[in-house]
């Protein structure tokens, strides 16, 4: 078996019970890594007997890997450090961790395509965020509309195209035939 499909069932193994939770409690977290999860799980599937892999898949699971290992890394360090292994208690604060993901993304996204933006501003909202979670503060209903409003205080998202890593995957998962209704995405067997 090729080495990338070996670390990539390597951390399947050891991550697939935390995403089964997220699946199962419909956590918004689910919703933004499924794309990449089932791109990778797929192109495992397709190529598990294999010597060999082309350059694309290789890249593709390459990246997917890294990315979705980045992802539940930070995802489980919030649920072990802040909520004491209490995935209901973690659950309650999914939005915030997502938004706290998506601020990581846009950041590097900021930093490759060399846009300037303002950096207390931007660790300012991550501050927040981290405080309403390390205090367990109620997470406000229109979270969404504030945190917005911040982001377009230091960066004018219309100015500029950002296609996240998940785009990405959407992309891919539709070019290899996959669809993300929700209904439809199944957390695969062990491999």
């Amino acid at each position: 078996m090729v080495k990338i499909l070996k670390e990539y069932q390597s951390w399947y193994s050891e991550n697939r019970g935390f995403f089964e939770g997220l699946k199962v409690h419909q956590s918004l977290l689910y919703t933004r890594l499924y794309p990449i999860y089932d791109v990778l799980y797929y192109l495992y599937k397709e190529n598990k007997n294999s010597d060999s892999l082309d350059e694309d898949i290789n890249k593709i699971i390459q990246v997917g890997l890294e990315y979705l290992h980045q992802q539940v890394f930070t995802c489980k360090l919030y649920y072990e450090k802040f909520f004491n292994k209490d995935f209901h208690a973690f659950l309650e604060y999914d939005r915030v961790v997502n938004y706290i993901l998506f601020l990581e993304d846009l950041k590097y996204e900021l930093k490759e395509k060399n846009i300037d933006y303002d950096q207390v501003a931007y660790e300012d909202i991550v501050e927040y965020l981290e405080l309403m979670i390390s205090e367990k503060k109620e997470v406000p209903e229109n979270l969404n509309a504030y945190i917005d409003s911040r982001i377009s205080n230091f960066i004018q998202l219309d100015s500029y195209d950002f296609l996240s890593i998940i785009d990405i995957f959407v992309e891919i998962g539709d070019t290899l035939g996959l669809s993300f209704d929700e209904e439809e995405i199944i957390i695969g067997e062990d491999i």
